[in-house]
């Protein structure tokens, strides 16, 4: 039996017994088999009403033999604890750090300064008549420290820890002559993000969010978890020291905000730096002309931050859902290096996965986005295409390949907030897309049991009804299950190791791991992301080893580690290179210039001759010519993402074509012995591939090659023709066809029929519909090959075909072609074309939105061009 690796959000906020049951069969139609209930728009969450709505989502879900997971928390994001901090433990809010400065120029004589007021951010003029936070009166001092100007902002690490010279609130001190800034350093309450939600690296505060959803959820349904309720979903926890969405570049040291605080990180920086933790503060915020100290405390900030994350957020959360059962999964912030960062982001990606049952990643909101592989586009935030298209789902496979927890499953959140115009067509891309980098698990975002238009983060699959793509949206489920159960259970084929770069960026300059990823990948070279952790703190934990010149992490094997181009070097490197001398790494671009968390040696001495360094753009070069990339394209096509995947002791392939423009036409020698097939599952079709076969892919078309012991009983592989040649046409349907609608509702129900003596858009005259569109016609033919198959120029944007009264098939992207002649008889055919359009264009009949997301530009609608009948 099939695991359910699709559990789509359910929207809940307190609908009518029907629509809930009503919402779960239309999930259920669809071959899901699990749902992850999503509170957020819920008004009693843990209350009276929840319980009675999640009795009756149980009670479908067991009468229809499916898991419920449990969103974790009333608001988004998770972390709100059901809302204890607000009303029962205020005392566990966030802490922070915050600072203020002053600048003394040319002193050198006895000075005071009034440091009580420097305990709050400063009111500017433009605060007059703001009322003050009384909460700020609980401010207190932590550390007064003097930093001597290098030039403009930049100071040298020459600094006077004058914390001792403060008596009531008033600093006296004499400076030595030049130029000082004294920074003082307060610990706050306020002025950081939202003040009810946990602070993530205390683990008392932390504990409360077990105690206020997961608790009560146990006392409720208790004996039903491990059964029926399969888990808990944590959504984007954060540290969330700046409020907003857009707030990815929250640095250390580059971003001028709150620094998340608590008493356990300040007793870890003791260990570490002693009697000098005051004086080194100010390093949080500002930069000195060496950075060397500076970089070492702002690194080990960053790793005390984030392995506190880990011991009192996921990891204790991960150990409770073991205990009672069940399984913890869920994502954090990934977006453009957010997942390394402060602000929306946790610092550390594969930290804050510890505990966690599955990787998770999400996509939305137009993160990946088809034929943009590189550009920065602006959708919910700025999006760097780099990091989504190369490194996103990546960075999820490689913790399911690496950390034996995960048992090899990377979760997605995927669909969501990406908009009306966002259909069946581009939803495959995008799922190939994350197959193709390890993504197993799915949690399309979302059904929703609003009245529809529901403008909450569209698309909504079912939307009461409203989706005319529904019945389409069914057919990729079934096909994602099917491809998600074939690259699960088995083993990621790697080549080499990718070094993960969160404490590269903690310390300083470095090059974006992302960089590494692209040019790896559009050389089909297979990798895995790897952390520092894996490679020496916690080896035991991710089974890692060294033997025969191969890196071993889980069982995935690697033959060499690339190390993008970082300014500092964490010690832990240092010690994975001081312990296995002979095994390759590959400095890309240039050595680290000294090293960070650890001693000061300078880096470069740690180096033996198997340590390279090499210019990026050769990295792929070098490694065809050491052996390492197995995988030979011809002729090259950078766009085409080959992921090689091992289960049952066969080699699998899932080729996808990426470009958005051109066709890949050629050959792919595969490290695979004996015979092979390749399957096109969305199209339930698999044949023999011949091992010499000239493979073509679409735009945008995947395929799955797979090692088989014998393929005698299958056709062999014969893709359609890139260009039909016109001495195969077998008829041209292009004219006279009669043209019915059907509006997005349930039950399809379909007009008066017109004529359309040729195809145009339907938007043309009809620019507010969204629909099915129905195309009938009748052709005859003199003779049937039994070979014919049809081509559609333009669909917008799915098509189901029925020839002679049997369905032929459905085609949901481009190009529209399909097989028919199995289906066509000498004399008169009648042949029926379906079109489903997306719900966009009906948005234009209802009241606009109070607010924009994104403006969205508007396809056509219907068949149009040419339709053409070829053997």
């Amino acid at each position: 039996m099939q695991d359910a690796h699709i559990f789509p959000f359910l929207w809940m906020r307190g609908e009518p017994e029907e629509v809930m049951r009503r919402e779960m069969q239309a999930i259920y139609d669809c071959g899901i088999r699990a749902v992850c209930v999503e509170a957020r728009p819920h008004k009693d969450f843990c209350g009276p009403g929840w319980w009675h709505d999640m009795d009756i989502i149980l009670d479908e879900a067991e009468k229809r033999g499916m898991l419920v997971w449990i969103l974790d928390d009333k608001h988004f994001p998770t972390g709100y604890a059901n809302g204890l901090i607000e009303t029962k433990y205020p005392e566990r809010r966030k802490e922070y750090l915050n600072f203020n400065t002053a600048d003394v120029f040319g002193f050198q004589r006895p000075i005071e300064l009034n440091v009580s007021e420097m305990l709050a951010p400063p009111a500017r003029f433009w605060d007059l008549g703001q009322p003050p936070n009384p909460e700020r009166a609980n401010n207190y001092l932590i550390s007064v420290t003097a930093l001597r100007f290098a030039r403009g902002n930049i100071f040298t690490e020459e600094r006077i820890d004058l914390t001792g010279s403060v008596t009531d609130g008033v600093l006296r001190c004499t400076l030595p002559r030049g130029q000082w800034q004294i920074v003082v350093v307060y610990h706050t309450c306020t002025d950081g993000g939202d003040e009810t939600y946990i602070n993530l690296i205390d683990s008392v505060s932390a504990h409360t969010q077990i105690e206020g959803v997961y608790e009560e959820h146990y006392r409720h349904y208790g004996d039903k978890f491990g059964k029926t309720i399969a888990g808990f979903f944590s959504d984007e926890p954060q540290f969330g020291n700046m409020p907003g969405l857009a707030n990815t570049a929250a640095i250390v040291g580059r971003t001028k905000m709150p620094i998340p605080w608590s008493r356990e990180i300040e007793a870890m920086l003791r260990e570490r730096w002693g009697e000098k933790l005051p004086a080194v503060l100010p390093y949080l915020w500002q930069n000195t002309d060496t950075m060397a100290d500076c970089a070492r405390f702002r690194y080990d900030y960053m790793d005390c931050l984030t392995l506190l994350y880990e011991k009192n957020f996921s990891a204790a959360i991960g150990k409770w859902c073991e205990d009672h059962s069940v399984e913890y999964i869920g994502h954090v912030v990934e977006d453009s290096g957010a997942h390394a960062r402060l602000g929306l982001g946790v610092g550390h990606y594969f930290r804050a996965m510890t505990g966690q049952h599955m990787a998770g990643i999400d996509c939305i909101g137009g993160q990946i986005v088809y034929g943009a592989p590189v550009e920065t586009r602006s959708d919910l935030t700025v999006i760097d295409g780099e990091f989504m298209h190369y490194s996103l789902g990546r960075m999820g496979g490689s913790a399911a390949h690496l950390d034996p927890v995960k048992k090899g499953r990377c979760m997605c959140e995927l669909f969501g907030a990406y908009g009306w115009e966002f259909g069946v067509r581009d939803e495959k891309y995008v799922l190939d897309h994350l197959l193709s980098r390890g993504v197993n698990y799915l949690v399309p975002h979302a059904f929703s049991m609003a009245d529809y238009p529901d403008a909450d983060c569209p698309p909504h699959f079912y939307a009461r009804g409203h989706n005319p793509e529904y019945p389409w949206f069914q057919k990729l489920m079934v096909y994602a299950q099917t491809m998600c159960d074939a690259l699960s259970g088995g083993m990621h084929d790697a080549d080499v190791a990718v070094l993960y770069d969160a404490e590269a960026e903690w310390a300083g300059d470095r090059m974006p791991m992302q960089a590494v990823a692209r040019h790896l990948q559009t050389n089909q070279i297979e990798f895995d992301f790897v952390s520092l952790d894996m490679l020496c703190r916690q080896r035991e934990r991710y089974r890692t080893k060294v033997d025969n010149g191969v890196l071993s992490v889980n069982g995935v094997r690697f033959h060499a580690l690339i190390v993008p181009r970082t300014e500092w070097a964490a010690a832990p490197l240092a010690i994975f290179l001081h312990e296995n001398p002979d095994f390759p790494v590959i400095f890309a671009d240039d050595l680290p210039k000294g090293m960070v968390g650890g001693a000061n040696s300078a880096f470069p001495e740690l180096v033996s001759p198997k340590h390279d360094v090499v210019a990026l753009a050769d990295i792929p070069g070098m490694l065809v010519e050491a052996g390492m990339a197995p995988v030979h394209v011809s002729p090259a096509f950078p766009q085409l993402t080959v992921y090689r995947y091992v289960k049952d002791g066969k080699k699998r392939f899932f080729l996808l074509n990426e470009s958005a423009d051109d066709v890949f036409q050629g050959s792919v020698s595969l490290p695979a012995s004996g015979k092979k097939t390749i399957a096109h599952l969305f199209e339930g079709r698999t044949e023999a591939l011949p091992e010499d076969a000239t493979l073509t892919l679409q735009p945008g078309e995947s395929c799955l090659i797979c090692e088989t012991a014998d393929v005698s009983a299958l056709p062999v592989y014969r893709p359609f023709p890139v260009t039909p040649a016109e001495s195969s046409l077998a008829a041209d349907l292009s004219q006279n066809w009669t043209v019915a609608a059907a509006p997005n509702e349930e039950p399809v129900a379909f007009g008066a029929s017109e004529t359309a003596e040729s195809l145009h858009p339907y938007s043309d005259a009809h620019p507010k519909f969204s629909g099915v569109l129905r195309y009938e016609k009748d052709f005859t033919l003199s003779e049937v090959a039994g070979t014919e198959w049809l081509d559609c120029e333009n669909v917008y944007e799915v098509m189901r075909v029925s020839v002679n009264g049997q369905e032929a098939g459905c085609v949901i992207r481009p190009p529209y072609r399909l097989e028919i002649g199995s289906l066509l008889r000498p004399g008169t055919n009648h042949i029926v074309i379906d079109v489903a359009t997306t719900p966009h264009r009906d948005q234009a009949n209802y009241p606009p939105l109070p607010f924009v997301i994104k403006y969205a530009v508007a396809e056509p609608t219907g068949l149009c061009g040419t339709v053409k009948l070829y053997k």
